[in-house]
């Protein structure tokens, strides 16, 4: 099965409306309660999708904490929110994506960044994309857990380069990814986040129709 064989769907995508619904109670954390209760503005639930988070990068901090709920709107598992949170990290964080936003990195310096605490890659590149960081000549797309698990399922033929990846790797790979999915994206005339969200949505829930041929020959006879 070939990701090209769902061309027209993934043009019509609409990336930049994905949301999550956001409640307050899953984010009771003991820093930046005051942007916080900003983003929330009295509301219990907030909704938030691409466009707001796009729209949200003149405020960097504020940008940080729209982009981690959308992310993880029951704010995860484990402690790397409540860490990026502290005050040591969030400046550092701060400072550094104000340096990503509409700019050109490297890869070897994304790696670099990845070692501020509580940061992964799929976070990472969650801000770099909504920053339109371009990446050694790449827009920054989202890796995350779901679509590494999409590669690997070997569904796709176009990705077949990529299986293997995980999330120990990833951050090296990362380049190839990036390639693999301007190419795609080049090739059938859509936004490479609109690949990545139909590898997020659909894939690991798509496989081929065995004798596909044959139902269609049957309900055309009859």
């Amino acid at each position: 099965m070939r990701i090209a064989d769902f061309e027209l769907l993934i043009q019509k995508l609409p990336f930049r409306n994905q949301s999550f619904d956001i409640k307050k109670t899953n984010w009771k954390c003991k820093n930046q309660t005051v942007l916080i209760d900003r983003i929330f503005n009295g509301k219990e639930i907030i909704t938030l999708n691409r466009f707001d988070l796009i729209n949200s990068s003149y405020n960097i901090e504020e940008f940080i904490i729209k982009t981690l709920m959308w992310g993880y709107p029951t704010k995860g598992r484990g402690n790397n929110i409540d860490n990026l949170l502290k005050p040591e990290n969030f400046e550092k964080l701060s400072e550094t994506l104000k340096l990503y936003n509409e700019s050109e990195i490297s890869l070897e310096t994304l790696k670099k960044d990845l070692k501020i605490e509580g940061l992964g890659l799929s976070t990472l590149t969650k801000f770099t994309n909504f920053l339109n960081t371009r990446i050694n000549g790449y827009k920054a797309v989202i890796l995350d857990n779901q679509i590494i698990e999409a590669i690997n399922t070997r569904r796709f033929e176009e990705l077949n380069s990529l299986i293997g990846i995980n999330l120990n790797n990833a951050p090296k790979k990362y380049i190839d990814y990036l390639k693999l999915i301007d190419q795609i994206a080049n090739i059938m005339h859509t936004q490479p986040e609109q690949v990545e969200l139909f590898l997020f949505i659909f894939g690991r829930n798509l496989s081929e129709i065995i004798g596909e041929e044959f139902y269609d020959d049957y309900i055309d006879k009859k």
